[in-house]
């Protein structure tokens, strides 16, 4: 089965479809990089992105809906309305299953509608525009309840709330009440189209094979690797909340608007608490091992009952940014932000700024009817929200993200956007992921550079791809960072493309599987195509020199690598200032060999050799490639790095052994932490006691 792309134009009220060519496979593989692909044949690239020209593209790639290990992964891909350029958002769940399902790995819809309506994607194949006047105005998990029990109870729901229906530029469409395409403001485009939802109904999958058994064989490995990865354990157990703990420790956490980088209350928010006091049961995407999601409920207190599904690192960074660090405050926002389709992190950032505004004298009580909104107060938060869904007053200034925000307040030394888009702190000790943040063609951001060989136990990993001996040791200094960054952004680009969740994969490469000889075979075996694991990781710098292109022609230039700085105000600590200033942009190993790497001219525009060797010559619109003898062939860049990693019999027992202490040392300080909590909850009822005699 070689699925189709569906073009659905509600200004025509037209749908077509369009067969996906095995070159269009061999050249962008599938989901981002088709979307991006699709994109670019769009005039997206010309008109403001809440305009009826821009177009919203959902697509899944080719292990979505097989079994394959977390195989359930859509990206959807637009102009943003954050940053004004490329802009896509990853998100799982059973929707991008349903959707494969009925032969569509890809839709594209254009143009607006005069009033609300709905698509519906139906069982046999017949595409629905369907009015959904009487859901306008309703809250997600309202709309997603009345089209389940309109349209069955295995339908999936993608739809947006509040948020997106007045044009918040940093709404989300949800998935299936839980599940966000976040960051990127994809639900405000469905706002601007008048579109409150996509329903695809429930068909069994069928599934064509070129080689059932080739691919059978890749799907049982990972499958058990990921059962034996400690990383993958870790998972597990934790999910994305380790991050809590882990930034806390090192200080990365983003406190109070990053006016510190860590603080002792984020220990009640560490996942060892959640998983203790307020998990209910863990929870699976579509065939995943790792089931990393985790129901929750809220057992006493004001928000007892409280309930949900669903709880990262991103979401939950929501409480120690606005100065709130317990779960049940946190957990309350987070579920507020699903109900209107709000994204967590840019509207967290929104309200941090907004209150530290207000604590520096910059906003006025007159700006907020009369109140002063303070870090650590949930009721304001909660009350900043609800003025900028309803864009009321300052809200509706507040509705445009933190980075126009800031420019219409007087507040662009307490924002901290790349591109427009909010980002966390950078940091000297961690260069990879700082200049990650700049190259990220979504604005900045940390998943598209997700530098997984240099963290977590990776370390090992990274002395066979890069050749690197001493790799901790070279994390703070600027040297090979542009090769690094480059090989992780292509290999993010093929685990997107592919359709597998980053998260569940991570776990793999420790065990000496999911590496680019993985990708090939499943790219061969599923269409036939007999690519090798060059020409995979030749698709993933194809891919990324269209988001590229596409960036430039929006206006990306020099100028805009640069990173935030937090303001030297007397109250912000001075080992802040030094750590989150980095000088080294320019270095030889830095950007300069980040350029190189990507075929890019020294102040980083496209380049006529990169694209031609490539083979992208017409694929961005408008876009002026530049002629440059200096520039390096890719194939000869390829040389300097490992795209399969091969452990011999001594690396695989380091790696066990690694990983086993790794997991039983994590084992002990849960049990420590767990009876420490034990102790002081007994300690505080008997004070309790006390004081009632």
């Amino acid at each position: 089965m070689n699925n189709k792309i569906i073009y659905v134009n509600l200004t025509k009220q037209k749908i077509r479809e369009r067969p996906i060519t095995k070159e269009i496979r061999r050249n962008y593989i599938g989901a981002i990089g088709i979307n991006v692909m699709l994109l670019n044949e769009s005039d997206a690239i010309y008109h403001d992105s809440l305009s009826e020209e821009n177009v919203l593209i959902l697509g899944v790639g080719p292990i979505v809906g097989t079994g394959m290990m977390a195989g359930n992964r859509c990206v959807v891909t637009t102009k943003s309305p954050i940053t004004d350029m490329y802009g896509d958002s990853n998100v799982g769940g059973l929707f991008p299953v349903r959707m494969k399902a009925l032969g569509i790995d890809h839709l594209v819809i254009e143009g607006r509608t005069s009033k609300p309506v709905y698509i519906l994607l139906k069982e046999e194949g017949s595409i629905e525009i369907l009015d959904a006047t009487d859901l306008w105005g309703k809250a997600t998990d309202q709309t997603t309840d009345i089209l389940i029990k309109r349209h069955g109870k295995k339908a999936e729901v993608a739809c947006i709330g509040q948020g997106g229906e007045n044009l918040v530029r940093y709404s989300n469409i949800i998935m299936s009440k839980n599940h966000a395409a976040g960051r990127m403001g994809t639900g405000c485009i469905m706002g601007s189209k008048n579109l409150k939802a996509i329903v695809v109904e429930n068909k069994k999958m069928e599934m064509d094979y070129h080689d059932k058994e080739r691919f059978n064989e890749v799907k049982k490995k990972w499958l058990g690797k990921s059962r034996k990865s400690p990383i993958s354990r870790i998972g597990a157990r934790y999910g994305t909340l380790f991050l809590l703990e882990l930034n806390n420790r090192s200080g990365g956490l983003p406190v109070r608007n990053f006016t510190a980088l860590k603080d002792s209350q984020a220990t009640n928010m560490y996942p060892v608490v959640f998983n203790q006091k307020y998990k209910v049961k863990k929870e699976a995407c579509y065939s995943c091992p790792v089931a990393c999601s985790k129901r929750y409920k809220v057992k006493k207190g004001k928000y007892k009952g409280l309930a949900g599904s669903r709880i990262e690192y991103g979401a939950a960074s929501i409480g120690p940014i606005t100065g709130i660090f317990d779960w049940p405050r946190t957990l309350h926002l987070k579920l507020l932000c699903d109900k209107y389709g709000l994204d967590t992190i840019e509207l967290g950032a929104v309200i941090a700024l907004t209150m530290e505004g207000c604590q520096r004298g910059l906003l006025t009580k007159d700006q907020l009817f009369g109140r002063t909104v303070k870090f650590g107060s949930v009721e304001d938060a909660e009350y900043i929200i609800n003025l900028i869904v309803d864009r009321k007053g300052i809200g509706d200034i507040l509705a445009e993200g933190v980075y126009r925000s800031a420019i219409k307040l007087g507040l662009e030394d307490y924002s901290f956007c790349i591109n427009k888009s909010y980002t966390g702190l950078q940091s000297n000790n961690r260069l990879v992921r700082s200049l990650g943040y700049l190259t990220s063609t979504r604005g900045g951001d940390h998943l598209k550079s997700f530098a997984f060989t240099m963290q977590n136990g990776g370390y090992y990993i990274a002395k066979h791809i890069f050749n690197i001996r001493n790799v901790k040791k070279q994390l703070d200094k600027p040297v090979d960072i542009g090769r690094i960054l480059w090989w992780h952004e292509n290999y993010k680009i093929i685990v997107d493309s592919i359709g597998v969740c980053l998260f569940a994969i991570q776990g793999l490469p420790f065990t000496g599987a999911g590496y680019f000889d993985d990708f090939t075979e499943i790219m061969n075996s599923i269409y036939g195509l007999d690519m090798t694991e060059e020409e995979v990781f030749l698709a993933a710098e194809r891919i990324y020199q269209v988001e590229n292109g596409f960036n430039v022609c929006c206006g990306l230039n020099i100028d805009r690598y640069i990173w935030p700085e937090r303001k030297h105000d007397e109250d912000i600590n001075e080992k802040l200032l030094v750590d989150t200033k980095i000088s080294v942009r320019d270095e030889p190993g830095m950007l300069p060999e980040y350029f190189k790497y990507r075929g890019l001219t020294k102040r980083g525009l496209p380049s006529e050799k990169r694209f031609k060797e490539l083979n992208v010559n017409n694929s961005v619109k408008g876009l002026k490639l530049h002629k440059d003898d200096s520039i390096y062939s890719i194939k000869s860049l390829m040389d300097t790095v490992a795209l399969t990693v091969n452990f011999n019999r001594f690396d695989k027992i380091y790696m066990n052994l690694q990983g086993f202490i790794m997991d039983n040392l994590i084992k002990l300080k849960d049990k420590l932490n767990i009876r420490k909590m034990k102790k002081t909850e007994k300690l505080d009822k008997k004070a309790i006691n006390v004081e009632k005699l």
